[in-house]
């Protein structure tokens, strides 16, 4: 299954661009409106990816990016990826403040920045699924160690059971043996 795609853009040129470019990889739902990608992330799942244009209408894109950080999933939050035709640096420190992952200038290398921007992502999801392999591998060694300890605990207490028999409260022969040993004698 594709992952979602949501683009949140109102201009249709841009709009056929990007459904032409991405449409085979990704599932592709576009919005015009940002009032209207709010409502559908509100509403139901939130996708993997968002392009999200800086200006849709009167509507600024932080908005759906403030909205986002109230209704997203912490384990999974969705990559925005900021659209705009400004090259302010202010305006994409400030996208970024709001969770944006990159921040891509519309303009000649836009498909080359998407692309190094999806790129980066892959890269990040598959760091991050290292580290939760690596997460599970330590509570699995952690757990044997726990085990062995507990273990020679076990096996000490059922020597000590069958060295000492005059210092136990009660008959326990963990190992089969039937035979009373002796005491170790006490070191002066």
């Amino acid at each position: 299954m594709k992952p979602t795609l949501w683009l949140v853009e109102d201009d249709p040129v841009w709009t056929e661009l990007v459904q032409a470019r991405f449409g085979e990889r990704y599932q592709v739902q576009t919005f015009s409106t940002v009032e209207t990608a709010i409502e559908a992330a509100q509403k139901g799942p939130l996708p993997t990816y968002i392009l999200l244009d800086y200006h849709v209408g009167s509507t600024p894109g932080t908005a759906l990016l403030k909205a986002l950080r109230k209704h997203e999933s912490p384990d999974t939050p969705p990559y925005v990826i900021m659209l705009s035709g400004q090259e302010d640096v202010q305006t994409a420190a400030d996208t970024f403040t709001y969770g944006a992952y990159d921040y891509v200038v519309k303009g000649e290398h836009v498909w080359e920045r998407l692309k190094i921007a999806f790129r980066n992502i892959a890269r990040q999801e598959a760091l991050t699924k290292q580290v939760l392999e690596l997460r599970l591998r330590i509570r699995y060694s952690q757990l044997l160690v726990l085990g062995v300890i507990l273990l020679a605990v076990l096996v000490s207490l059922g020597v000590y059971l069958q060295l000492c028999p005059e210092m136990r409260l009660w008959k326990w022969d963990p190992f089969g043996v039937g035979q009373q040993p002796p005491c170790l004698p006490s070191t002066p």
